[in-house]
């Protein structure tokens, strides 16, 4: 039986940690024994597996660059365990973890990067890749283009692009959006635009003001989500004239998140930062049109603006102009081709079969 332990020492849940929660799924599935490191107090519900292969280590800090103390309880940990493979999802850990796997002779490291980072051009990070050679998995090909070209000392050979894997969803039913939309309280003849993420300076919805006084009356959106500037956010909305237009739903949990989708008439992303947001892929996989910053791995998805519209960062006079242009049928994409795209080439059966490949190679 193979075994992997993953590092996910996180405060934070996000895409990152719903990507780990699902390739642990799938791994244990195929009878891999899978071992998962958190902090202690955090995010044991959303892990709690119940399997006989999974094993879960809780630790009281993540600890700095240079903390001795964590880099021997891991490589206690490591040596104990003897798997073929350590997996450490946050960039903030990729160090500790790269070192106490090498000092436990663990042969192969994965450093996960989900998102668009730099990697400083200090000794910390060229030790890491030039002595202890772990090897980076990311989910899309511009995300690549971009660490390879900032950091000559991380070959592209490296360096693997696996996609985030979805299963498409049912389509839904008339009645069921209208039933959904009066629950979240939406007037039911606007067109509605969606947005989901955390409320932080990356995911951009600090503009959503700036956007919602270049549209029509008629134009609502909803946010999905929560985070560090929530109550900044919320009330630089309320102080608007555009409060009763924007409407925030609170979290959701994954599952439900069918919900949010299915009333949408468009879905906007206006990130600043991204690998490839999953949101943008799960709201294609109901073939609702998009809208997106030209931030890493949106081009990719939309194939250049062939499947979606593609916009500067901050440019909100163009974000509003499109989101227009879609809601008045100015623009159109075809909600089947939509789906199938995502069907294509981002399932999640891909997803599981790539990699495990890479896993085992």
């Amino acid at each position: 039986m193979k075994s992997i332990v993953f590092f996910c020492p996180t405060s934070t849940w996000g895409g990152v940690e719903k990507n780990i929660k699902l390739r642990i799924e799938f791994l244990l599935d195929m009878d891999y024994e899978v071992h998962l490191v958190l902090l202690k107090g955090l995010f044991q519900k959303e892990f709690d597996f119940k399997h006989k292969n999974f094993n879960l280590h809780q630790v009281s800090s993540r600890g700095g660059d240079l903390n001795l103390v964590v880099v021997s309880r891991y490589v206690k940990l490591l040596k104990k365990i003897k798997p073929e493979i350590v997996f450490s999802a946050l960039k903030k850990d990729w160090w500790l973890v790269s070192l106490s796997a090498y000092l436990a002779g663990i042969i192969k490291t994965i450093l996960y990067l989900g998102i668009s980072r730099k990697i400083s051009k200090s000794i910390k990070y060229y030790l890491l890749f030039k002595q202890l050679r772990p090897e980076i998995l990311v989910n899309s090909h511009s995300l690549k283009k971009r660490i390879c070209a900032q950091n000559n000392w991380i070959p592209p050979h490296k360096v693997k692009v696996i996609y985030n894997g979805f299963q498409l969803p049912a389509r839904p039913k008339s009645d069921d959006t209208l039933r959904l939309r009066k629950q979240f309280n939406i007037p039911k003849n606007v067109n509605l635009v969606g947005c989901a993420g955390r409320f932080s300076a990356q995911k951009g919805f600090d503009q959503l003001v700036s956007i919602a006084s270049l549209t029509a009356p008629n134009i609502h959106f909803a946010h999905v989500g929560s985070g560090p500037l929530e109550d900044e956010i919320k009330s630089q909305v309320l102080q608007s004239p555009y409060k009763n237009r924007i409407h925030f739903l609170g979290t959701f949990k994954h599952t439900d998140m069918n919900q949010f989708y299915s009333v949408l008439d468009c879905f906007l992303l206006c990130s600043r930062r991204e690998g490839m947001a999953n949101v943008l892929n799960e709201a294609m996989s109901f073939g609702i049109p998009c809208i997106s910053t030209k931030v890493d791995g949106s081009t990719e998805l939309l194939e250049g603006g062939k499947l979606g519209i593609l916009v500067e960062i901050n440019d909100v006079i163009n974000m509003a102009k499109s989101i227009t242009d879609l809601c008045e049928n100015r623009i159109k994409f075809a909600s089947e081709e939509l789906r199938n795209h995502i069907d294509k080439n981002y399932s999640l059966r891909q997803m599981i079969r790539s990699t495990v490949e890479f896993f085992e190679a």
